[in-house]
């Protein structure tokens, strides 16, 4: 998927997450979800740099990683002040994984 999709879903679960009582986001919160978008640096390494048909999990390399990164992301929610950047990385892959399914990469 593209960059601007991966902020609009950051903001709507965001916003979404304002209104769960217990929560209280803050805007080191946003900036730590929308922070985690920097996972996808990696496609700058590729050539060329943006390719439809090519699969993030099989050709970058941070994302070739992503059942680890998945997995300290996971941890990271059970930790309030990281809870936001685990949430921002499980959205990343999963919209990644979203995008490979439906364009058949």
């Amino acid at each position: 998927m593209i960059t601007p999709t991966h902020v609009a879903s950051n903001l709507i679960v965001f916003y979404a997450l304002m209104h769960v009582q217990n929560i209280n986001p803050n805007y080191i919160d946003l900036v730590l979800m929308l922070g985690s978008n920097l996972i996808d640096l990696d496609h700058l390494f590729s050539r060329p740099i943006y390719h439809p048909k090519r699969n993030p999990f099989k050709t970058h390399f941070i994302h070739k990683n992503w059942k680890i990164i998945t997995f300290f992301a996971v941890l990271m929610l059970f930790y309030r002040p990281l809870m936001f950047l685990g949430i921002g990385l499980i959205m990343d892959f999963l919209l990644d994984f979203i995008y490979i399914k439906r364009e058949g990469v």
